[in-house]
C-alpha cells in the first residue's frame, strides 16, 4: 500500500526534464508516425484552424512553457496540424474532429486514438492530460480510484494525498468540490500560502457547496493574483468557472424572487467581474428582476442607467448584446468587431422599452438618441418607422407625421416589403389616433451550404 501511495503522488510528476517549450516537428504525417514508432512514443497533435482564438492562446501561452516542454518532448512526438489546410483536413474528419483547439493522443502502432481533449486549458492541465495519455499508451497500473476513495474516507491522509486525489478525481471528470472544500478545512490555515491558492484556484470547478463558494468569493482577488502571476490562462479558468457559479446562483434568485439573496449575489458577481464588465451584468438581471415584479420605478431608473453606460457610448458599441470569452487575464479584454444589425436592435428595442414606462422629457432624449444610434448603424425601414411611431406617441406629432411621410415615399420608391404597413401608420398619424403600434419584423436568416 505504501508502494501505492507513493506512485499517486508521482502521478502528475511523470517524465519532469527541462526544456523551453514543445518541439513540434515539421513533416509529413507518414514522417510523424514513423519517428514515433521508432521511439515507442505516442503521437500528441494539436489541431488548430488560423482563425481560433483558444488556439492562439495555447500557442503562445501554454505550448511555449517550459514545463509543459519537458512533458510533452520526452513523452510524445508532437506535431501541429491546421485543419483547413492540406493533411489535416483528412486527419481532423479521420479523427472527427468537432471543435478547436481539439489534442488527439495516437498509438502510432495503428494510429488509433488512445484519447482526446480539447479546450484551451492552464498549463498545469495540460500537463496532468498528459500523463493521463501516457498511462493509457504504457499501461501502466494505477491505484484504483475505488482504492483512493476508500483512503480519503478515513480521513487518515497527508496534504499531498488529498492534492493528488483531487487531480485524479478532476483527470476522471469526477466532481472535485466536496474534497476542495475539505482540503480548505482540513490544510488551509487563515493565512494560506501561495502554493495552496494556486492549487484551489487551479481546482475549483462549478457546483461548489455553499462554504466553498463563499471561500472562494471571499479569497477572490488573493487567488486571482496568484493564478495571474504564474499563469494567466488558470487566471481566466477560474473567472469563468466562478463567474458562472454566481450567474447560476443569480438565475435562481431571481426565479424565487429573493431581493436579499440578489443583492447579496450581485455584490458577489462584482468581486469576480473584471472592470470593463463591472455593473453591466448586474443591470441586465436588475432589469430582469424589477419587469417580473412590475416595479416601475425601479425599472425606470435601471434602464437609464444601462442605456447611459451601456448602449449609448460609441466605446461600448462592439459589446452591446453580448461579450467577448476571456482566455488569459493577463491580457486585455479582446475588442469584438462591431455587429451592426445586432447592435442596432438592441437599441431600438430599449428605446421603445423605455418609451411604454415614462414619457419625461430626459427619457425622451434617450429613446430619441437610441433610435439615432440604431438607424446609424442599421438604415432600416421599419427603425425608421418605428422611431417615428414613438415620436408621435411622445407628442412631437408635427414632427412625425413629416418623417413618416417622407419615408413612405423612400419605401415607395426601393419598393420595401413594410410598405403597407408603413402607410397605415400614416393614417393612423393623419387621423390623429392614440399609442400607435410599432412594426415587428423579424431578421432574414440566410442559411449556409
Amino acid at each position: 500500500m505504501k508502494k501505492n501511495l507513493i506512485s499517486i503522488l508521482f502521478l502528475f510528476g511523470f517524465l519532469n526534464v527541462s526544456g523551453q517549450g514543445i518541439e513540434f516537428e515539421h513533416s509529413s504525417w507518414s514522417e510523424v508516425v514513423k519517428k514515433a514508432k521508432v521511439l515507442h512514443k505516442p503521437i500528441f497533435v494539436d489541431i488548430y484552424t488560423s482563425w481560433c482564438g483558444p488556439c492562439k492562446v495555447m500557442a503562445a501561452q501554454v505550448f511555449t512553457r517550459p514545463e509543459v516542454g519537458a512533458k510533452y518532448n520526452k513523452g510524445f512526438v508532437n506535431v501541429k496540424i491546421d485543419a483547413e489546410k492540406g493533411e489535416g483536413i483528412a486527419i481532423a474528419k479521420k479523427y472527427e474532429v468537432k471543435s478547436y483547439p481539439t489534442y488527439l493522443f495516437i498509438n502510432p502502432a495503428d494510429e488509433s486514438l488512445i484519447d482526446r481533449s480539447k479546450s484551451s486549458m492552464a498549463a498545469a492541465d495540460f500537463n496532468d492530460v498528459g500523463d493521463k495519455m501516457l498511462f493509457k499508451f504504457t499501461g501502466r497500473d494505477q491505484i484504483g480510484l475505488a482504492d483512493l476513495d476508500a483512503k480519503y474516507n478515513t480521513s487518515n491522509y497527508d496534504e499531498a494525498f488529498a492534492k493528488a486525489y483531487i487531480k485524479r478525481l478532476k483527470a476522471e471528470g469526477k466532481s472535485t468540490g466536496q474534497v476542495l472544500s475539505s482540503y480548505i478545512t482540513k490544510f488551509v490555515s487563515k493565512i494560506p500560502s501561495a502554493d495552496q491558492l494556486y492549487f484551489i484556484g487551479l481546482n475549483f470547478a462549478k457546483g461548489a457547496d455553499a462554504n466553498l463558494y463563499k471561500y472562494m468569493i471571499n479569497n477572490y482577488k488573493a487567488i486571482d493574483a496568484v493564478l495571474c502571476k504564474r499563469d494567466g490562462v488558470a487566471g481566466a479558468s477560474l473567472y469563468f468557472n466562478l463567474r458562472g457559479e454566481t450567474i447560476a446562483k443569480i438565475e435562481d434568485a431571481l426565479t424565487l424572487k429573493n431581493e436579499t439573496q440578489l443583492d447579496r449575489l450581485f455584490a458577489d458577481l462584482n468581486t469576480v467581474e473584471i472592470d470593463e464588465r463591472k455593473n453591466k451584468k448586474v443591470l441586465e438581471f436588475k432589469i430582469r428582476l424589477y419587469t417580473a415584479n412590475r416595479d416601475t420605478l425601479q425599472l425606470l431608473q435601471a434602464y437609464r442607467a444601462y442605456i447611459s453606460g451601456f448602449l449609448l457610448p460609441s466605446n461600448k458599441t462592439a459589446s452591446i448584446g453580448r461579450e467577448s470569452f476571456v482566455l488569459n487575464k493577463n491580457e486585455p479584454v479582446a475588442v469584438l468587431p462591431i455587429d451592426s444589425v445586432s447592435a442596432s436592435d438592441w437599441c431600438s428595442n430599449y428605446a421603445i422599452k423605455l418609451s411604454k414606462i415614462s414619457k419625461d422629457v430626459q427619457d425622451k432624449k434617450l429613446t430619441n438618441s437610441l433610435f439615432e444610434k440604431a438607424i446609424t448603424l442599421n438604415n432600416s425601414s421599419v427603425l425608421k418607422n418605428n422611431r417615428n411611431v414613438i415620436a408621435y406617441n411622445f407628442g412631437d406629432k408635427v414632427l412625425a407625421i413629416k418623417q413618416q411621410a417622407e419615408l413612405v415615399g423612400e419605401m415607395k420608391n426601393s419598393n420595401d416589403e413594410s410598405l403597407k404597413d408603413a402607410e397605415a401608420t400614416f393614417l393612423k398619424m393623419q387621423n390623429n389616433e392614440s399609442n400607435l403600434p410599432i412594426l415587428l419584423y423579424r431578421r432574414k436568416i440566410v442559411k449556409k451550404h
